[in-house]
């Protein structure tokens, strides 16, 4: 709700409606929809007269093989613009994200990922990104051209909670490269092992820093 609010305010559309009577809908739709494990999207739209708030609900479809196997990156050849002024609203405007993200499907990967104009590791289509590299947790700083997603901050402040090492920072392809483990991350995935980025493999284990990591996100946030 808080990004929610932010990214309105940042295009300016006026936020008015209560957060009480939001969470009250949602739980009619969680309770309309039988999913086994389903996903609410909130979309906040400008209207003539007054302002739409639209709730819609579907299927959450990543099951448990996905995350035992992992899933692979292709690195995209497009820049991601750091100085976008729409690099840090969430928004429907994914059109290019999706365009580059089925150029890569079609070449056998999962996801896309981007570096920006500098040559930095910015995020992917539908993702952010982390790297392992003797038992440090890296990831882009969001000045890189990227969407703080809700998951990628739960970690962060997992990690610190835990003592675990991490460092918000500017990386090449070479670092992303050389790294012990990869993850990915957003709202629906939560926290994903990359098996592959372009033709480099990654292991993918059970007893994996990635798969630690993934315990310890679902002890703290699934009290």
């Amino acid at each position: 709700m808080k990004r929610l609010k932010s990214s309105s305010s940042l295009i300016g559309i006026e936020f008015a409606f209560d957060d009480t009577q939001i969470l009250s809908d949602c739980n009619k739709m969680i309770k309309e929809n039988r999913f086994d494990c389903g996903a609410l999207r909130i979309t906040h739209s400008k209207g003539s007269k007054h302002n739409n708030l639209i709730i819609t609900a579907r299927e959450n479809n990543y099951g448990q093989k996905i995350f035992q196997n992992g899933v692979s990156i292709n690195i995209s050849d497009y820049k991601r613009n750091e100085n976008s002024l729409l690099v840090t609203v969430k928004s429907n405007n994914y059109l290019e994200n999706l365009l580059i993200l089925n150029m890569g499907i079609n070449k056998g990967f999962n996801e896309s990922i981007f570096f920006n104009t500098k040559e930095y590791l910015a995020e992917g289509c539908m993702s952010n990104i982390f790297f392992i590299k003797d038992e440090k947790v890296y990831t882009p700083a969001t000045d890189n051209g990227l969407l703080a997603g809700i998951v990628r901050n739960k970690v962060i402040e997992l990690l610190k909670k835990h003592k675990i090492p991490v460092e918000e920072g500017y990386y090449h392809k070479e670092s992303l490269l050389d790294a012990d483990e990869i993850f990915i991350t957003n709202s629906l995935m939560e926290i994903m092992p990359v098996n592959r980025v372009g033709r480099h493999p990654f292991s993918v284990e059970n007893e994996g820093f990635t798969n630690h990591l993934k315990t310890l996100y679902k002890q703290h946030y699934y009290k």
